[in-house]
């Protein structure tokens, strides 16, 4: 006779406990605890994604993905905050958790497709391809081979000029820089979205919109990759917004709502963005270092044409305000102080974009970069100049005097090479300096070594590796102006020995 086994209350109880443990329902996402949303973007962008109305600033930001934004935190019962990011940052910002989504006009492209995950699209654009006036008689990329054309970088414009033979594709941070630069006679034209390329019209009237729009994307949302749960309820809510009517509605207050929107809900485009995307093609280092090399051969020229020109024009303007009538003095000085207390950024700016707008004073990027580089780090050099020649003990004025010297004598044989042995190495630790400063270049549209690598990490995703490649090309082109500075120092330490 079989003896029933009697298990202890407590083994009964742990056993039940464990079992609705493992079955209890799923843990609360952080942003529905929270009960907020943070959305990513880049408001620089502008109009009509998300801007602040310069007619009415009191709004606030505005925009349609503003709006949309606002119905998604609606449906999904939660508030919805922006995060302001630079656009060719967006998935490093997204996956650093300092936004939930990225919500600006991005597009799922292969290369993001790898590295996000993304909704089903919200809105589906076209192409429109901007010319300059002269050039209204174009209808079609093909026929602008030869030309200079802007686009904005990382974009599906982007890979659609890069597609096409003979075009000098100009790579952009903006789109409104980008049409800037065929109102001045720069480039002959620029590609962008449809929204993106009417919304800039009232800005640029003078530009012509040729041909009919072309092509065909989506604008989608995108989550980090492991974010699934996120994902599934976005594309809830844009399928309830779809359905109510609010997404049309937002759309046509906007003047975006077409034809092409109505097929947001065929079964193609909802699965647009969930397709797997192929494996990712072998990484090209072949490619990425010749590119690279390239970009440090742009950044060497540029820095050692601006130095030399921070050299000439500094000890100038040194000599000026050491020597000079008390007018040009003051010139000096202020020159000095303007150039010191103003962002070098603003300076180049100015010089590109700035005088672009002048009539016959448009410079090219290289020789904006140069100058810009050159006329800011002057400013410094030629305080250290000055301080050197201070230092000179008064004894050597008197010497130089006494054999006869006229002052321009003194200068140039007896106190300048005595300055020199002073300002070897802070000239030095400068022009170091400006090799790194020069990366600046990039905003008005040189693809130089920081660029370059910017471009390629964000294609690929290979921001550690491709950093470290690159710091180290910064470290080699630095490294041998050191060691020459540190052989002149010893030369001329033998010498005054």
């Amino acid at each position: 006779m079989l003896r029933c086994l009697r298990l202890p209350a407590f083994v009964v109880v742990a056993a039940c406990g464990g079992t609705a443990v493992a079955q209890g329902p799923p843990p609360v996402e952080p942003w529905r605890a929270a009960a907020v949303l943070r959305w990513g973007s880049d408001a620089e962008g502008g109009a009509p994604f998300v801007f602040v109305d310069p007619a009415h600033p009191e709004r606030g930001e505005i925009g349609f993905e503003v709006e949309l934004a606002h119905e998604l935190g609606r449906v999904l019962a939660v508030r919805c905050e922006r995060v302001q990011a630079p656009y060719e940052h967006l998935v490093q910002v997204l996956e650093r958790g300092d936004c939930d989504f990225v919500l600006n006009g991005f597009e799922p492209t292969p290369a993001r497709r790898n590295q996000v995950r993304f909704t089903r699209p919200y809105y589906i654009f076209q192409q429109q391809l901007t010319v300059a006036p002269r050039f209204a008689a174009v209808r079609s990329l093909a026929e602008l081979a030869g030309q200079r054309v802007g686009v904005l970088g990382q974009s599906q414009s982007h890979q659609m000029l890069l597609s096409q033979p003979g075009i000098e594709v100009v790579v952009y941070e903006s789109n409104v820089t980008a049409y800037e630069d065929v109102q001045n006679g720069r480039n002959a034209g620029s590609l962008a979205d449809v929204p993106i390329a009417r919304a800039l019209r009232p800005l640029f009237p003078t530009l012509v919109d040729v041909g009919e729009p072309f092509g065909g994307f989506y604008y989608a949302m995108a989550v980090r990759r492991g974010d699934g749960a996120l994902q599934q309820a976005l594309d809830q809510a844009l399928a309830t917004l779809l359905a109510d009517g609010s997404l049309e509605r937002i759309y046509r207050r906007w003047q975006l709502w077409g034809p092409q929107q109505a097929r947001l809900g065929d079964a193609d485009v909802i699965a647009a963005t969930a397709e797997a995307v192929a494996s990712a093609t072998p990484f090209a280092w072949g490619v990425a270092l010749t590119l690279l090399g390239q970009g440090a051969l742009r950044t060497l020229g540029i820095s050692v044409l601006a130095f030399a020109l921070a050299i000439g024009l500094g000890l100038a303007v040194a000599l000026v305000r050491l020597y000079g009538p008390r007018p040009l003095r003051l010139l000096a000085v202020a020159y000095v102080e303007l150039l010191r207390g103003t962002p070098i950024l603003v300076q180049m700016l100015l010089l590109y974009y700035g005088l672009g707008q002048v009539e016959g004073l448009q410079l090219s990027a290289a020789t904006a970069g140069v100058l810009g580089l050159g006329l800011n780090y002057a400013a410094y050099e030629a305080e250290v100049y000055r301080a050197a020649l201070l230092t000179i003990p008064r004894g050597q004025h008197e010497a130089a005097a006494a054999l006869g010297f006229s002052g321009a004598q003194a200068l140039r044989h007896v106190l300048l090479p005595q300055a020199l042995r002073l300002v070897l190495a802070p000239s030095t630790n400068d022009f170091i300096a400006l090799f790194k400063d020069s990366s600046i270049v990039m905003v008005i549209t040189v693809v130089e070594l920081t660029k370059q690598y910017q471009m390629l990490a964000n294609a690929s995703g290979r921001f550690i590796t491709l950093g470290l490649v690159t710091a180290g090309i910064y470290l080699l082109m630095s490294l041998p102006l050191a060691w020459f500075a540190r052989r002149c120092e010893r030369a001329l330490d033998k010498d005054r020995a």
